[in-house]
């Protein structure tokens, strides 16, 4: 059986919170043997540490959503460096821009990111990128805030961007991580970027409880699932899962550093 890392998970939510002890046992019991959960605001990043002091195999990051941009201040921002500043807390994320929903207007987003990068700065932690048809806004403020040496390096999650974000990744030390969705019938256009990520670029995720990939979709995801994304790039790439698992479980030791 191939291990895995499931590098972005909301396992602290509900309703994987409501069988926390079930979710991480049959996630182990299929190969996953390391699970990050994200935070998306202040409070709930501290769930997020909570959720990973309970198991060693479980890490947190903390962070400030889009969404999630009401929660921002400089008092909720103490909160959050005190948080992230916690070994158990790898990265600092989910963070970043979505202008696909009209959370907030672009400069409020901005601020906030850029916020956020700062912290990651300060901490010298990796970033988690939230990006969502905001592609050119992410990589300006990325490249003023982190430009190349400034930054600890991070993840575009959740993959849906092109060949500009790929670009950027892999000059600056970023990694390209694929979700459910790469599994679905109308993702062509996200499968066709594979191709473009080398293998040590990579990674896969579950976005759990979101995007349960094929052929689990519509059900309530958890990281158990994340092999069924792992199975399918491998297929997609030509390569058997156990090669690409031990290269992604790499990417994972060189990014944040080995841990278990």
């Amino acid at each position: 059986m191939a291990k895995l890392t499931d590098t972005h998970a909301h396992i602290h939510m509900p309703p994987l919170s409501d069988d926390i002890e079930g979710v991480v046992s049959r996630a182990f019991n299929n190969g996953v043997e390391r699970i990050l959960t994200v935070g998306v605001n202040p409070e709930d990043s501290k769930e997020a540490l909570k959720t990973a002091l309970m198991f060693p195999n479980v890490y947190a990051a903390a962070g400030i959503h889009p969404e999630d941009w009401e929660s921002f201040s400089e008092e909720a921002c103490g909160e959050l460096f005190r948080t992230a500043s916690h070994k158990k807390v790898i990265a600092v994320g989910e963070i970043g821009l979505d202008f696909y929903r009209d959370y907030a207007p672009a400069p409020v987003q901005e601020k906030v990111f850029r916020r956020m990068l700062e912290m990651s700065r300060e901490l010298k932690k990796p970033v988690i990128i939230h990006n969502r048809e905001a592609s050119s806004r992410c990589l300006a403020v990325l490249e003023e805030e982190l430009g190349r040496g400034r930054s600890a390096g991070g993840i575009f999650h959740c993959f849906s961007g092109g060949d500009d974000i790929i670009k950027w990744a892999l000059d600056n030390n970023f990694y390209i991580s694929y979700a459910g969705q790469l599994t679905y019938k109308s993702a062509g256009t996200i499968r066709e970027t594979l191709k473009l990520v080398p293998a040590d670029r990579m990674f896969v995720e579950t976005d759990s409880p979101y995007l349960a990939p094929v052929p689990l979709r519509g059900k309530t995801n958890e990281p158990a699932n994340v092999a069924y994304t792992a199975a399918f790039a491998a297929k997609e790439l030509g390569v058997e899962t156990e090669e690409l698992a031990l290269r992604l479980e790499k990417n994972f030791d060189d990014l944040f550093g080995r841990m278990l």
